[in-house]
């Protein structure tokens, strides 16, 4: 049932975009009483959340498979992570901007500061094994990447941005990293 509630949320967001979503249609296109979903999900702030958990998991394992592949180096690692990480924000834009609303209700849980850390931890990983020198400063610098990345995404999101542009942006913002941490 939990499937079927977070595909029909997917589908009234994709259709409607965030000012059309709500319990009520979401309820509707999975088929089932408002009552129902609210068995799952107490409140829309909630099913958003977790629909954007979901989204998270599957671009993180993408990010983590881009950047744990020692058969490239570093910099085409941050190169090709930069340009998926782009490409999923894109994709999920009106995602984006129901939960920039929604924020207020989950962005002091332990689930979404969660999600924060294992972030913040999969670049500090990839760090140490890049920059097995640059020693002190590795919490900082996965803090300070996963920030200035999740920043520009945003703001490639919120411009729109698609194709070239995108991958422009992408392409732009690796070459920066990969100065400021010597790749």
């Amino acid at each position: 049932m939990e499937r079927f509630l977070l595909e029909a949320a997917g589908r009234v967001l994709a259709e409607e975009g965030p000012a059309g979503f709500n319990t009520n249609r979401v309820a509707e296109r999975a088929g089932v009483s408002v009552g129902s979903l609210y068995q799952y999900y107490p409140n829309k702030a909630a099913l958003l959340f977790r629909l954007h958990a979901e989204e998270n998991r599957d671009t993180q394992a993408t990010l983590q498979a881009l950047l744990t592949d020692r058969r490239r180096s570093p910099r085409d690692r941050i190169f090709a992570a930069m340009r998926t990480f782009f490409e999923t924000e894109a994709a999920e834009a009106p995602l984006r901007e129901a939960l920039a609303v929604a924020r207020v209700y989950f962005r002091d849980s332990e689930e979404f500061a969660s999600v924060e850390r294992d972030v913040v931890e999969l670049l500090r990983l990839f760090l140490v094994e890049a920059q097995p020198e640059r020693r002190g400063r590795r919490e900082f610098d996965a803090r300070f990447l996963s920030t200035v990345v999740a920043s520009v995404g945003e703001a490639v999101t919120q411009r729109g941005m698609r194709g070239r542009e995108l991958r422009r942006f992408a392409d732009e913002l690796s070459a920066m990293l990969c100065t400021h941490f010597g790749l």
